[in-house]
């Protein structure tokens, strides 16, 4: 293995900036995230105190004894004996089709019909600015869940009730969303439709309220709804049943089935790909390390043949040749000059000229002077040649022994 490192200093500056941001980010969205994730508490949900909410017919049953739950996950599983589901006001836009027919699974249900839209008001938190009518086909969405056949229909004026098993009458606002087709059984009907319709499927009920003003905040204040809310509560829940309101369908957050599922939902997710981002940068940092271990190399060998060897791929290595080839030849002719008593005043071509009168003398077949010259030659030559600094090192080499032995020393004399 080698020491250099597996990503550069600005690429592993930016992946730690970006592991801060998602970071933060995700922090911030677990924490609630504002308007990103929060459901609608302005809603038709027994959390809301607007005019369209129905925390005011949750608190009236409260106070006359009846255990509620606001489910926000696994409501199913709340519903005892003698329970009744309240699934007020789904929306299509806001869950799927597959969730609420899960929801209708139970056996004593109170489906109720959306009706109306707000928006929220700036000024006071939970009050609403505007209301607005929906659009039908989100109730005739609801309705089909239950009564495939059945149609949803808007009344102006007064509404005459022939059929009402109750006994007390309604008393909505104009214009009354009401409800026909077959399948449904009325409870309170009249000669425009139905407002309360009965739905029996085996050992399942299911009662659709199709106009959700006489449970609403709002319509709780005019008289007899909120007797009539309570009656039809009464009629449905039997024993120490209590009443389950679902707000999953409201966008209150729903408990997975799994833990492990929790891991692939927003906002956890977020900690997820952190997770995944994690290892796979783990990965990218040691995958080297997998497989066959890396040969440890040669030791050095002892002696001086593997020091002479080893010097000279230390020398090869930092491109110092032309370097140490021209001071061999200095040195060389300094020691020859030493070993003839050469004149210690002579020094520089004063030295060289003399050394070529002894080597002519005799009889050296190399010039000392020409070494000399291209020695200096090899500080100024762009282009080295390997070659001529190995034939420059023997021919010293052989001067030397030449002038000093009065013999040549080249391998080709012996």
């Amino acid at each position: 293995m080698n020491g250099e490192p597996v990503f550069s200093r600005r690429l592993f500056m930016g992946w730690i900036a970006g592991a801060v941001v998602l970071f933060a980010v995700s922090l911030f969205l677990m924490g609630g995230g504002g308007e990103l994730s929060g459901p609608d508490s302005t809603g038709a949900s027994t959390f809301s105190r607007s005019a369209i909410g129905h925390a005011g017919i949750a608190e009236v049953l409260n106070r006359l004894g009846i255990s509620v739950v606001k489910s926000r996950y696994n409501s199913l599983e709340k519903l005892s004996d003698g329970s009744v589901l309240v699934i007020a006001e789904p929306q299509p836009a806001r869950q799927s089709e597959e969730e609420i027919r899960n929801l209708l699974k139970a056996d004593t249900i109170l489906l109720v019909l959306p009706k109306w839209a707000g928006l929220p008001s700036q000024r006071t938190d939970g009050w609403l600015r505007d209301v607005r009518e929906r659009f039908t086909g989100d109730a005739q969405w609801a309705l089909r869940l239950v009564a495939p056949r059945g149609e949803v229909v808007r009344e102006t004026g007064d509404v005459t009730w022939t059929t009402n098993a109750l006994g007390l009458a309604p008393n909505l606002a104009s214009p009354a969303q009401l409800m026909r087709g077959p399948g449904l059984r009325a409870i309170i009907g009249g000669d425009r439709g139905m407002l309360v319709g009965e739905i029996s499927e085996r050992n399942r009920t299911i009662w659709v309220l199709s106009d959700p003003d006489v449970i609403s905040n709002h319509g709780l204040a005019r008289e007899g709804n909120a007797a009539l809310a309570v009656a039809m509560i009464k009629r449905l829940r039997s024993g120490d049943g209590s009443v389950v309101f679902d707000e999953t369908v409201h966008g209150y957050l729903a408990k997975p089935s799994s833990p492990f599922m929790l891991l692939f939902r927003f906002p956890f997710v977020v900690a997820t790909l952190q997770g995944l981002i994690a290892v796979g940068l783990l990965l990218w940092a040691t995958m080297a390390r997998f497989g066959a271990p890396q040969s440890a190399p040669p030791p050095l060998s002892a002696g001086r043949g593997s020091l002479l060897q080893n010097m000279a791929k230390l020398i090869e290595f930092t491109g110092h040749q032309p370097v140490m080839v021209a001071r061999y030849v200095q040195e060389t002719v300094r020691d020859v000059a030493r070993q003839l008593h050469a004149p210690r005043a002579l020094a520089g071509e004063g030295l060289i000229a003399w050394l070529q009168r002894v080597g002519g003398a005799r009889g050296v077949a190399v010039d000392c002077g020409g070494l000399m010259q291209r020695a200096d030659e090899l500080g100024s030559a762009r282009r080295r040649d390997p070659s001529s600094l190995v034939r420059l090192a023997r021919d010293t080499h052989r001067w030397k022994g030449e002038i000093l032995d009065g013999r040549s020393r080249h391998p080709r004399d012996h």
